[in-house]
């Protein structure tokens, strides 16, 4: 356990480094792109290329089985197996990539054609973000497999390099686009394809030479098949659930409001995802050892990893959401320039459901890990996708779309413990010590750590970069010190105290 401890724990570290200096040009990037295109166009940008996120729900089922198969099998250690896990990934994701560009050029193309909300004169420019997408789309799914070995290898540093790459891509597709003579929303998407295509090939080359599973020609194990396609079969629904929340909704959003708010929502979603980085690394390194742990049939080591991730995740999200939930309109002012209208309410939204999102995540690796797919995404899911019409139902009665965006929280906080008792009941996870410790534990801390830095906010009469310093610190030493004495345990405080005093002895 020690062992596995310090496995994550490095990895983690090693993807905080990384994922610090996506955020940095991440914040850049976003300033760069918004300026570029203007909020019209960023929104035209999102909804036309969300126009395939439609489909994507397909590919997302198939990359979480992959990733699970494969590290099962290095859990369990069938070399043999874990190869023709590979080809059989492999296969169907050749399969998926055709299939989503027959639904993309059908059904696409005629909502694009028939349904799409955009300002006059932009169909050629939706046309070529649309298609670009489609070719984006293809590619990405040929490279899942690559980057769940790399994963479930837990080689960390690889995966740490080509995210920094993507990053650094979409800035000086940023800039670029400035300086080409062309359209240049149809001139980042071009330059987005030809960055994927790339790291396609990196992926591809370094996995060929690094594992032996890897080194494949396309064929299929049928009842290896018959396995991935069974829990990917039941995992579509649960995708298409999350694919109505973020682009079925964002569709809906164009529908009622147009390409502006849908500029606003992406730029929340984008601001929220910068945040929730940190809680991703450390997801990254978490996941592999839960799954392994349950193929070893190690259930008590795998529920420890399960809580204390959910924890964790959540205090780090604490970090950085609370400072930025308070003053958020001086950060977004900075960070694009100028504040755009909805941005500010609608991130305070999303922030909330990341919070619950957070907390749930390590349940459903979990989940994943038994294998036991069907009743978690006919129940989840049909939650999940409740949140699609109940957003159309309210825009027609004449709710303001603030409050759709609010509603939309509602369904992530049920499934919580929905996902509880179906890890109860087919490995007996201890559910009320998940609800007490990940939970409301977690909760209550974050009002706690909340409370203080707001109430300071709310007291200070200077503005700008010195109001946000003091309340930053402000909340930061109050989260730390209300998570060290309230959010800690005994044990986990001396495995933090020997860590460091371990890393400053060597």
């Amino acid at each position: 356990m020690d062992s596995d401890n310090r496995r994550i724990a490095q990895n983690t570290i090693l993807l905080f480094g990384r994922m610090m200096l996506m955020m940095l040009i991440g914040l850049y990037t976003s300033r760069v792109i918004l300026q570029a295109l203007g909020i019209s166009d960023l929104g035209l940008y999102n909804v036309a290329g969300g126009i395939v996120g439609m489909f994507a729900f397909l590919n997302g089922t198939l990359s979480s089985g992959t990733q699970r198969f494969l590290t099962f099998e290095l859990g369990s250690g069938n070399s043999l197996k874990l190869k023709q896990v590979f080809e059989s990934a492999m296969t169907l994701h050749a399969l998926l990539a055709v299939i989503i560009v027959i639904l993309s050029e059908t059904v696409g193309v005629w909502y694009l054609n028939n349904k799409l909300n955009f300002a006059d004169g932009r169909y050629t420019a939706a046309m070529w973000c649309f298609q670009l997408s489609v070719l984006t789309m293809a590619i990405s799914i040929i490279q899942i497999p690559f980057n769940a070995a790399l994963i479930a290898h837990e080689k960390m540093g690889i995966y740490a390099y080509m995210s920094i790459y993507d990053a650094v891509t979409k800035l000086l597709g940023a800039f670029l686009i400035q300086i080409i003579a062309f359209d240049r929303v149809v001139s980042y998407s071009i330059l987005i394809a030809l960055f994927t295509i790339v790291s396609t090939v990196i992926y591809n080359a370094y996995c060929r030479k690094k594992f032996e599973e890897c080194s494949f020609t396309f064929g299929f194990d049928k009842f290896i098949f018959k396995d991935m396609l069974t829990f990917s079969g039941w995992n579509t629904l649960g995708c298409l659930a999350a694919t109505g929340q973020s682009t079925g909704v964002n569709l809906v959003i164009n529908f009622f409001c147009g390409t502006v708010v849908n500029g606003a929502r992406g730029i929340a979603y984008q601001a929220s995802s910068l945040a929730t980085k940190f809680v991703e690394s450390f997801l990254v390194a978490l996941n592999p050892q839960i799954v392994k742990h349950y193929a070893s049939n190690d259930i008590r080591k795998m529920s420890s990893l399960v809580i204390n991730g959910s924890q964790f995740s959540a205090y780090l999200l604490m970090f950085v959401g609370i400072p930025l939930f308070i003053d958020i309109e001086w950060i977004i002012q900075l960070w694009l320039g100028e504040c755009p209208e909805y941005v500010p309410i609608f991130l305070r939204i999303v922030l909330i459901e990341s919070l619950f999102r957070v907390i749930g995540n390590p349940t459903v690796t979990a989940m994943h890990a038994t294998g036991e797919m069907k009743w978690l995404n006919i129940i989840v899911g049909s939650i999940l996708l409740i949140i699609l019409p109940v957003s159309i139902l309210m825009f027609k009665l004449g709710c303001s779309v603030e409050v759709v965006m609010a509603v939309n929280v509602i369904p992530w906080v049920v499934v919580i413990p929905v996902r509880l008792l179906l890890l109860k009941h087919y490995c007996d996870f201890p559910y009320w010590e998940f609800m007490s410790k990940a939970v409301l534990k977690v909760l209550i801390i974050t009002l706690l750590a909340f409370s203080i830095p707001y109430l300071v906010s709310i007291s200070l009469t200077s503005t700008g970069l010195v109001h946000f310093i003091l309340m930053g610190s402000c909340s930061a030493v109050t989260s730390l010190v209300i998570i060290w004495f309230c959010g800690l345990n005994r044990i986990q405080r001396e495995i933090i105290v020997n860590r460091v005093r371990s890393s400053i002895g060597k």
